[in-house]
């Protein structure tokens, strides 16, 4: 850091609070797996206790589910590996880069770079967060002498994460995919019902308005900056590759970085892309659509083979979690679908719910049950064979249940770490540092998540 700060004599309630729950977390709240295992004990002793399933048979259970959403797994390892691919490419690294260079100021950055990165969340929560450690970084750095509290840039790029409930959510591209594991209960939901569902454009567009203008009213004074040093930004913004010889290159490795099939087969998967939207407009968009689609865009942005797979390998560290936890998620849903228990579940949410009130039940209750299982994707394996046949019973359209369910996940996303690891150790940062932040925009998509699912329905 540049410059170093004092800030004891104006520590506020608010510091001191955000302080000691990011040190409360980090002690007391394990690894998601670790949560996953806790889950899975719960659920079978739940199931033993409220069902006529025996210990034997909940065990059976637990291994009929365990593999049974090995699609679903895929699918999602690729949303995270498609989305890493894209925004690794060195053509949006560059562009990238030169965006940083438009504002001038320290409101004209924070605002510029709140805004854009509210878009890109919105389209691809993947895509957003290389995006948000290329610019966030090189803002850093070549903002540096504007009065930029360094954590706070970090901030931004988490906390417009807010706006990430749009095309490439799990649960509501799930649901949109035909052969999705809960066809059979809810059919297939198209994204026009839910992502682009008025009612959640509307509220994107609020979050849109106000997220930039409350991060502006929260960044830290110049007096209070503290900005990154040589030694660091030395490593933020690398200098570029050298210039290879590829006549000097064996064969093999020349076409490792020809262009020509790249080019050929990613141009081909675009052209049929744009026939199927085409033909079928925005109903053609599901989990395998994006997925396919990125992919395509990847080889096409990258150019060439190698750059390519080394942009694969790294972005499959981004996936590790996804591997090794949806099998064990798969086994609690085996448990909860096939015992009995999702029918006593969906019970309890219907005896506590009405119409108007059970899309902003969900969005609290997912938001708890997230701060412990981390993952849209994975938990709503658990949590669909109830809440979706909840909404049946009482009335309520699939399409609102789903927005509030990844509403409660975001929601909660705020005051938990784990989607952050990947900015924090991007900037070097801890939890600590950037919670004071994010903690507001945690408060401040209560608000507005209430008066959508809460307020609104009662009123109209």
């Amino acid at each position: 850091m540049s410059k170093k700060t004092n800030n004891n004599n104006e520590e506020t309630f608010l510091s001191r609070f955000t302080e000691g729950f990011a040190q409360w977390a980090f002690r007391w709240v394990p690894d998601a797996l670790v949560f996953a295992l806790i889950l899975t004990v719960i659920v079978f002793f739940a199931g033993w206790g409220l069902t006529a399933h025996g210990p034997g048979q909940l065990v059976g259970d637990w291994m009929k589910g365990f593999w049974i959403l090995l699609t679903f797994a895929m699918q999602m390892c690729l949303l995270m590996i498609t989305g890493f691919i894209v925004g690794d490419s060195k053509y949006i690294k560059a562009g990238l880069l030169k965006l940083v260079d438009i504002p001038k100021t320290k409101t004209q950055t924070i605002l510029f770079y709140s805004i854009f990165m509210c878009v890109v969340m919105w389209f691809h929560w993947g895509i957003g967060l290389m995006v948000a450690i290329i610019m966030g970084r090189a803002i850093a750095v070549k903002k540096r002498g504007l009065g930029i509290h360094y954590p706070f840039i970090a901030a931004i790029s988490y906390v417009t994460a807010l706006m990430s409930n749009g095309p490439s959510q799990a649960a509501q591209l799930l649901m949109a995919t035909p052969g999705n594991f809960m066809e059979k209960a809810a059919g297939v939901i198209p994204l026009s019902q839910s992502v682009f569902d008025i009612k959640l454009l509307v509220t994107n567009l609020v979050l849109l308005i106000t997220i930039p203008i409350i991060l502006m009213a929260i960044a830290p004074k110049k007096e209070h900056a503290v900005e990154v040093d040589d030694a660091t930004a030395a490593i933020f913004v690398p200098p570029p590759d050298p210039p290879v010889d590829k006549k000097s290159l064996p064969p093999a490795e020349r076409l490792d970085r020809s262009f020509v099939l790249p080019i050929l087969i990613g141009a081909a998967g675009v052209f049929g892309c744009a026939k199927l939207f085409g033909m079928k407009g925005i109903a053609a968009l599901d989990l395998n659509t994006l997925n396919f689609l990125l992919l395509m865009v990847g080889l096409i942005l990258h150019g060439n083979s190698k750059s390519f797979i080394e942009s694969v390998q790294r972005g499959t560290s981004t996936v590790y979690g996804v591997i090794i936890q949806f099998p064990l998620y798969a086994g609690i849903f085996g448990m909860i679908s096939f015992s009995g228990l999702a029918e006593i579940i969906t019970r309890f949410f219907i005896e506590i719910s009405t119409p108007t009130t059970f899309t902003w039940i969900v969005f609290i209750y997912t938001g708890i049950v997230d701060f412990f299982v981390p993952s849209a994707g994975s938990k709503f394996v658990i949590e669909a064979p109830y809440i979706l046949p909840a909404a049946k019973n009482l009335g309520v359209a699939y399409g609102d249940v789903l927005n509030a369910y990844t509403a409660g996940s975001l929601w909660v996303n705020m005051i938990q770490p784990f989607w952050a690891l990947p900015i924090l150790g991007a900037f070097r940062l801890k939890f600590k540092d950037i919670l004071p932040y994010t903690f507001i925009g945690w408060l401040w998509m209560f608000i507005v998540m209430s008066l959508s699912f809460f307020i609104l329905p009662q009123i109209f």
